[in-house]
């Protein structure tokens, strides 16, 4: 069907994706919904079930009329996925029309109780009801995260600061999406004068660190910052994202910079004493000559390391990897192919 742009008009013609509407009756109602003499019309779909004389378009989604309320929706299905487009076109049971009105984002309300996608669901106070994203919403009595009450949060004052942070009177949040429309959400424990949110992980106040709502064990807020990779040092130790790094030396810490310029899964990073990957030391490596070589290998005078692990009978002086995979192998020496830190027997 290609890119839709709905219903428009262009000197004094009415079209809908593109294609002219001759019929003298037809009236363009927004960009999704129109209707003529005798049909109301959801994009092309036809419903000839509403009342036309009292049909109107609340948003791209909702429409009512003096009987019903409606909720329609386009999808996509089959192996067609991005060519073929269908409508669905619901009724909002035991809606009161007359009260029925958009409040935008997939949500609407009535009288009654509110909706979402044209499913009511339960509120505290459905006069004061309003939606926040697609998310979140709220009343004077409390916020909402996917049509859910927030645990003790104060409806009235409750805002989002960030993608991933949210406040009320008596509470910072922290929120995380973790798949299918479902997100954590976690009441941080913090100095509300003093919070700082550091990035969307992070967060911290006087005196603590916070990591994906977490409080990092330990971490000193007052002298916490962050580095690059997901590492970060207080007044007392490094991190790796959450983690403590067991011996780590906050004074000579240092991160590799090439982690942001190679392919990698894993990050390094060195001190006076050793290399590390992610929070763990590389054994055996040397801070002095290691490098960072891409695609979770590194190197230094002696060896070749796949992530911590020593790669047998490679050659530092002449070991490279791909930048993407050749064949079966993802490095090589001088002599031997190898993917992930093991020789490729050769077919």
């Amino acid at each position: 069907m290609g890119c839709s742009s709905g219903y428009t008009t262009k000197d004094g013609k009415i079209f809908f994706n593109g294609k002219e509407i001759t019929d003298k009756s037809f009236r363009i109602l927004n960009e999704q919904f129109a209707k003529d003499s005798t049909t109301v019309y959801y994009k092309e779909h036809a419903f000839s079930y509403a009342d036309v004389a009292t049909f109107i378009a609340l948003d791209d989604h909702y429409a009512k009329d003096t009987n019903k309320a409606y909720y329609c929706d386009e999808y996509h299905e089959g192996q067609n996925y991005y060519l073929t487009k269908k409508q669905t076109i619901t009724e909002v049971k035991n809606v009161i029309p007359s009260s029925f009105i958009s409040v935008q984002n997939g949500y609407a309300k009535d009288s009654k109780q509110a909706y979402f996608e044209g499913i009511a669901f339960a509120v505290k106070d459905v006069s004061t009801f309003q939606s926040i994203d697609p998310f979140f919403s709220k009343d004077k009595v409390t916020a909402y995260l996917n049509r859910k009450p927030v645990a003790g949060s104060d409806g009235k004052t409750f805002e989002l600061i960030d993608r991933n942070f949210a406040r009320d009177a008596p509470h910072v949040y922290y929120y995380g999406y973790t798949g299918e429309n479902q997100h954590n959400i976690v009441a941080l424990p913090c100095d509300k004068q003093t919070f700082q949110i550091l990035d969307y992980r992070y967060s911290k106040d006087k005196n603590n660190v916070f990591f994906l709502g977490f409080t990092i064990k330990d971490a000193d807020g007052a002298t916490f910052k962050m580095l690059q990779s997901g590492y970060s040092i207080d007044k007392n130790a490094v991190y790796f994202e959450s983690k403590k790094i067991a011996g780590a030396d906050v004074s000579s810490f240092q991160v590799y910079q090439e982690n942001d310029s190679v392919g990698h899964d894993v990050v390094f990073a060195k001190d006076r004493n050793a290399v590390y990957m992610d929070a763990k030391k590389v054994s055996e490596a040397d801070p002095a000559t290691f490098k960072v070589l891409g695609e979770n290998y590194g190197s230094d005078s002696k060896h070749v390391f796949y992530k911590t692990t020593i790669v047998k009978n490679a050659d530092p002086a002449t070991f490279k990897v791909y930048p993407h995979d050749v064949g079966d192998a993802d490095a090589e020496d001088a002599s031997i192919k190898f993917h992930e830190g093991k020789k490729v027997i050769e077919q």
